[in-house]
């Protein structure tokens, strides 16, 4: 049986059908003040939303009756809200710099996150000072990192998104899928003496992310020898005794915990290569942004609770308005990867629906996420936004400033964005169109939502909080939709498969049986593959 605040908005929903969003601005001269805004430097508007007073306050209620403040208190204190799999969720921990203790199964997490920040400074500082040499005695000069899923896409993206706070020689290069193309060219580019391999991989057992160790290791053992490779390899896992048995040294691993998914670990050593690349104090700063969200979203009321407000939106677009896909698209250049990486956070965690306590929920859950980078976008996907059949609502994200030699460019960018979500909201002006012949071809109907975050420039304090708003968001949503939004079962479906495939692509047959078209096409591979 839906919640009475459930129920309540299906009767709102339906009182605003025939109310466009340009009209509540006109009703409303101060909607803007009402419906955006501020943590810190993050200015959330959200008035371009279809949404009124008592929208909000519905949305709220909705959140009451679905417990999520116990929810929060449970995630914050190390409860097991991944309870399918009966574990902890502690990625706030990861950047939490007080020294308070926090047990979970008798143990203080606090101390052991502090142990390991402490190992990545310390070998930060020796590498980026040049004091880390390899086998033969060189200064490291190259960093490769391996990994797949949140190992690859968290490091990569952030990298990228702060690549102007840069403050080293050291080059660093992630490879994440196992098309070898990609390594041949890493390989080219590198010296195997002065080029150290981190390993990120939770289990020690993806099977891309081994084979792309093996390769790399026969590549280091080829010029160093077996002795003088391993010095190469770092491990990042919560598996140090595969990690060990793959032939990591012991002091080259780094903690990773069970209580961390692969798509939160960019908060723990999975983040190594960024705090090569920035340094501890920028590095410092990512981490604390997002502990100050988390410090917002802990203690704010859902009405003005940033994080609360954007996964209740999402919600009231996905559920009530039946919008299916969502898109997230930054007018900042070095976030090109974010909306990459909210598909693997917002649809890894929310693309589910099995209920709490057992059986299926009956509504819909995570919207498909995509995006890019503005102003591409507005010579591609913008035009079915402004007049394809589907209703999409968009997140757009930009900075207040740009590049300090291209302010001409950086206006433009801005105008850009703002006049997007405008024309995405007003559409075509009727009487503009009256006698054109091609009025139904022009046309642009508008009463598209759309939410703007905008921030003063791009700092790594500022991206921590980002990527914590976005994180906070996919766990009221799972709250109030009543999944678990910590585990990924079907992910681990497609993984128990390629061990059934893969013997038959290698010429090495079993008893599986398969369907006809998996058998034409593993047939079509072996009898033409070169």
């Amino acid at each position: 049986m839906p919640s009475v605040a459930w129920q309540d908005l299906h009767r709102q929903q339906q009182l605003l059908v025939e109310t466009r969003i340009s009209d509540l601005f006109k009703q409303d001269s101060a909607r803007f003040k009402q419906f955006s805004l501020q943590f810190n430097d993050i200015l959330l508007d959200f008035s371009k939303q279809r949404i009124t007073t008592a929208v909000v306050e519905t949305l709220c209620q909705l959140a009451k009756e679905a417990e999520l403040k116990a929810s929060m208190t449970a995630l914050f204190n190390g409860q097991k809200v991944n309870y399918s799999e009966q574990r902890s969720v502690l990625h706030v921990a990861l950047r939490d710099p007080g020294a308070s203790p926090l047990m979970v199964d008798e143990r203080n997490i606090k101390a052991d996150v502090h142990s390991a920040l402490e190992q990545i400074q310390g070998f930060t500082e020796i590498v980026r000072a040049g004091q880390r040499l390899g086998a033969t005695g060189k200064t490291v000069t190259d960093i490769l990192s391996l990994g797949i899923g949140g190992s690859d896409l968290g490091p990569s993206m952030v990298c990228e998104a702060l690549h102007e706070y840069r403050s080293t020689d050291l080059n660093v290069h992630f490879v994440a899928n196992i098309d070898g193309k990609t390594l041949a060219s890493i390989f080219k580019k590198c010296d195997p003496e002065t080029t150290l391999c981190i390993i990120n991989s939770k289990t020690f057992t993806t099977p891309e992310t081994l084979q792309n160790a093996k390769a790399v290791r026969t590549w280091f053992e080829s010029v160093l020898g077996e002795k003088g490779a391993v010095q190469h390899l770092i491990g990042v896992t919560a598996n140090p005794e595969e990690a060990l048995r793959f032939g990591i040294l012991k002091e080259n691993i780094f903690a990773f915990w069970d209580f961390v998914g692969g798509r939160y670990s960019v908060w723990s050593s999975v983040g190594l290569p960024i705090a090569l690349m920035i340094g501890m104090d920028e590095y410092k700063s990512f981490l604390l942004g997002a502990h100050q969200m988390d410090q917002h979203f802990i203690s704010a009321p859902f009405a003005e609770n940033m994080p609360v407000l954007l996964g209740l939106i999402g919600i009231w677009n996905s559920n009530f308005w039946h919008c299916s896909t969502q898109a997230i698209i930054p007018y900042d250049d070095g976030l090109r990867k974010f909306p990459d990486y909210l598909q693997q956070l917002e649809m890894e965690s929310n693309g589910k629906r099995a209920a709490k306590e057992n059986g299926f929920v009956s509504h819909t859950t995570a919207p498909v996420i995509w995006g890019g980078v503005g102003c591409n976008g507005q010579h591609a996907y913008m035009q079915l936004l402004h007049q394809g059949t589907q209703i999409i609502p968009v997140d757009f994200i930009l900075s207040a400033t740009g590049h300090l030699e291209f302010d001409e460019h950086h206006e433009l960018l801005v105008a850009s964005c703002l006049s997007q979500s405008k024309a995405l909201m007003e559409g075509s002006k009727e009487d503009s169109l009256n006698q054109d012949p091609l009025r139904d071809a022009k046309y642009c109907a508008g009463d598209r939502p759309s939410c703007t975050i905008m921030y003063p420039k791009l700092t790594p304090t500022v991206l921590g909080s980002l990527i914590a708003l976005y994180e906070h968001k996919v766990f009221v949503q799972g709250i109030v939709w009543g999944i678990n939004s910590f585990d990924q079962w079907g992910v681990e479906l497609g993984k128990k498969m390629v061990k059934e495939i893969l013997p038959h692509l290698q010429g090495q047959p079993t008893d599986t049986q398969f369907d006809s078209s998996t058998q034409g096409l593993i047939d079509f591979f072996q009898k033409n593959r070169v």
